[in-house]
């Protein structure tokens, strides 16, 4: 990019954008506000452009340090949007201490509902998570494993927390999330949706999770702590563990959901091989484990 002898210096800490850019990044309720977040680094922030350019969200501003990135700027420039160079340290002294480079932008996208998800393909139901690795991981395995959609009940983590949108990989910017802080309210537009509710519980006599039918059902996974709360687990249609070998307790919440999305895949793929015939849920009519209602 040509240097512009008349354009204005590196932007500074004291800057109104700048300190926009610090509320967003430490402040969940100027995020909820305001609905934008940043994302960090030069691959969130190219992947922030594509999704941009893909309609999926909206790029509002681009910030660098002095002489980096020069490809971003030249694809912020396709989009319009504004690039600012800023002063060494300042960007340093706001994103995360592991950023590759001082690369931020601020993003905003249309607020999601049940209904912008629809009732086909998997949708995986968080109920009271509070672990941003976790979360960010989860949108990470659903967009790979083709689900529909992620839902967070509850008081669960913020999902344009900073460290949940690294850990998404950018899934965050085009997986339909959507937030709900009533857990029973939560469970009701689900179920209105027409999805089967998964219980995901550690109990032995429950249903191992490759015998339930997982296309499109709601997989309801608990606190990292506490599991889900019986009386989530009581309006669950059926009740489904993880069957494991050794003396291990449970598993990691972002290890247990991501088994679920890949099993659905498995699941979606069996089905499209068999032309589209649906396979019997036999996980629901096996005498031997009665139905969880």
């Amino acid at each position: 990019m040509p240097a512009d002898h008349n354009a204005p210096g590196p932007l500074r800490a004291s800057n109104h954008r700048i300190k926009r850019l610090r509320r967003l990044v430490t402040q969940r309720k100027a995020r909820s506000t305001e609905r934008a977040f940043v994302v960090e680094g030069p691959s969130l922030v190219t992947e922030a452009l594509l999704a941009a350019n893909d309609g999926e969200i909206t790029v509002e501003d681009v910030f660098v340090g002095p002489g980096l990135a020069a490809e971003l700027v030249d694809r912020a420039a396709t989009l319009d949007v504004e690039v600012h160079v800023v002063s060494d340290g300042v960007l340093e002294s706001i994103l995360d201490p592991v950023t590759p480079q001082p690369v931020a932008a601020v993003v905003t996208q249309p607020t999601r509902t049940l209904a912008d998800i629809g009732s086909e393909g998997l949708v995986l139901c968080l109920v009271e998570a509070r672990d941003p690795g976790n979360v960010g991981t989860l949108m990470r395995s659903a967009e790979a494993a083709g689900a529909a959609g992620l839902v967070l009940a509850g008081q669960s983590v913020d999902p344009t927390n900073p460290k949940v949108v690294r850990a998404s990989a950018g899934a965050c910017l085009r997986l339909p999330v959507v937030a709900i802080d009533d857990v029973d309210r939560a469970l009701d537009e689900i179920t209105a949706t027409g999805r089967a509710t998964v219980a995901t519980v550690t109990d032995s006599e429950a249903i191992p999770y490759d015998e339930v039918r997982l296309v499109a059902a709601a997989v309801m996974l608990g606190n990292e702590a506490h599991g889900l709360p019986e009386s989530v687990v009581g309006r669950a249609d059926v009740m489904a563990t993880i069957p494991l070998a050794g003396p291990t307790e449970s598993l990691n919440l972002a290890v247990a959901g991501s088994l679920f999305c890949f099993e659905a895949l498995r699941q979606e793929r069996a089905e499209a091989a068999a032309h589209h015939r649906p396979i019997p849920p036999n996980s629901l009519d096996t005498p031997t484990r009665k139905r969880q209602v």
